[in-house]
């Protein structure tokens, strides 16, 4: 029988919160944009937003970009 104690665990940070905060920041960008009356700049976004909801990742590719931007 030992005599150490059991060691301390520490998670990881919640992977899904950092999918959150991503697309907070796609709306908030959105937001601001048309209210700045850039609608051209923030429908961009919108499709980041979409692309992000619809429970895709965040592109990391250029075919991966064209397809979430609709290009």
């Amino acid at each position: 029988m030992s005599n150490q104690r059991p060691g301390k665990v520490v998670r990881a940070a919640d992977p899904t919160m950092k999918d959150m905060t991503t697309l907070k920041f796609f709306k908030n960008a959105q937001k601001l944009l048309e209210q700045e009356g850039k609608t051209d700049e923030a429908f961009y976004f919108e499709q980041m937003v979409d692309w992000l909801s619809s429970g895709h990742q965040l592109p990391t590719t250029e075919e991966q970009t064209i397809k979430a931007l609709g290009i």
